[in-house]
C-alpha cells in the first residue's frame, strides 16, 4: 500500500470516528440516547479502527450506518417540510387508480382484510428490511463488488425519500380513515394501521413497538417498503432467472402489502419504485466513474529484491 493510500485510509478512519462520536454526542444532548445508538457508533468506530481486514466492509457498512442516523434523527428536521398533502392526494388516488365502487384500493382493501393476507403481507412487510441486508450479506461473503453499491444504493435511495418527505408530505391512507381529509394533525400517533392485525394473530408487539418509534407520521410518498425489495432485485438481476423471479415476486408482494395494509397509495409505491431505479442508476453511474486502481510495476534489484 503505497503513503498515499494510507493517508486516504487514515482520513476515512478519522472521519467515521468523528462522525461516529459527534452522532453520540448529538443524540445524548437531544435526550433521544437508546442503547442502539451506543452499539451502532461503537460498531462503527470498532471497524474502522480494526485495520485494513475490515476495511472493505466498511466501505459498506458506513453508508448504511448513514442511513439509520438520517432516519432516526427525522423529528429534527421536520419543521423544514411544506404544507403536508391529506385529501388531495387522496382523491387523485380514487381518480387514477379506483377500485370498485368508486373508493380507491387502500380504502377498498380496508373493509376486506383476510386471515391469510394478514399474515402473508405483514410477513413480509416484517422481511423487506431483513432481505436488503441478507442479500448486502451474500454479496459481501462472495466478494461481489456489489456489497458496496447496495450498501451506497441503500442510502441513496433513503435520501431521495427525506428530500421528497420535506417537499411533499403526505398523509397515508390509514390517516385519511381514521381522521378524516381535513387540515392535517400534527397531534396524530404514528399507527401500525393494518400491520396490527398480524401482531394481534401472533399475540405479539412487533409492529406496534416499530411504528411507536417513527416520528413522521406523513412520510407516505414514496413507500420505501416498496422501493427496498425493488432495488434488491435490480442488484441481483444478472444472477439469472431463479433470482429475478424470487426478488420480483417478494417486491410484488410488499408493494401489494403497501397498500392492502393501508399505508401506502398506489401511487407511492409508484414513487418508491421509480426512486429505488434511481438510486440504482445513480451508484452504478458513480461506480463506473471510479479510477481503476492502479498497479504499481515490480522491478528486481540486482540482489534478487523487488521494488516498486
Amino acid at each position: 500500500m503505497t503513503s498515499r493510500s494510507l493517508a486516504k485510509t487514515d482520513a476515512f478512519t478519522w472521519l467515521v470516528t468523528f462522525l461516529g462520536a459527534g452522532h453520540l454526542m448529538l443524540v445524548l444532548s437531544t435526550g433521544r440516547l437508546r442503547w442502539e445508538h451506543v452499539a451502532a457508533d461503537a460498531l462503527l468506530v470498532g471497524v474502522a479502527w480494526s485495520g485494513p481486514r475490515t476495511r472493505r466492509f466498511l466501505i459498506g457498512g458506513f453508508p448504511l450506518w448513514l442511513t439509520g442516523m438520517l432516519l432516526d434523527s427525522q423529528g429534527l428536521w421536520l419543521f423544514l417540510r411544506g404544507t403536508i398533502h391529506t385529501g388531495d392526494l387522496w382523491a387523485l388516488e380514487r381518480r387514477l387508480f379506483p377500485a370498485p365502487g368508486g373508493v380507491n384500493w387502500p380504502e377498498w382493501w380496508s373493509t376486506r382484510s383476510t386471515t391469510f393476507l394478514d399474515l402473508l403481507c405483514g410477513f413480509a412487510y416484517a422481511a423487506y428490511l431483513y432481505e436488503v441486508f441478507l442479500v448486502a450479506i451474500f454479496f459481501f461473503v462472495k466478494k461481489d463488488a456489489r456489497f458496496e453499491k447496495l450498501c451506497w444504493a441503500f442510502l441513496t435511495v433513503n435520501a431521495i425519500g427525506v428530500v421528497i418527505y420535506l417537499l411533499y408530505p403526505a398523509a397515508p391512507p390509514w390517516y385519511i380513515l381514521q381522521y378524516g381529509t381535513g387540515p392535517a394533525n400534527l397531534a396524530a400517533l404514528p399507527s401500525p394501521a393494518g400491520t396490527a392485525r398480524f401482531d394481534a394473530l401472533l399475540g405479539i408487539h412487533y409492529f406496534a413497538g416499530f411504528y411507536a418509534r417513527n416520528p413522521n407520521v406523513f412520510g407516505a410518498m414514496p413507500s420505501l417498503h416498496a422501493a427496498y425489495p425493488f432495488m434488491v432485485m435490480l442488484f441481483v438481476w444478472q444472477r439469472g432467472v431463479k433470482w429475478r423471479l424470487a426478488t420480483g415476486s417478494f417486491a410484488l408482494l410488499v408493494a401489494f402489502s403497501a397498500v392492502y395494509l393501508t399505508h401506502h397509495y398506489v401511487l407511492d409505491v409508484l414513487a418508491g419504485l421509480t426512486a429505488a431505479l434511481a438510486a440504482f442508476l445513480v451508484v452504478e453511474l458513480a461506480f463506473a466513474r471510479r479510477p481503476a486502481p492502479v498497479s504499481l510495476p515490480v522491478h528486481m534489484t540486482p540482489g534478487g529484491d523487488t521494488r516498486a
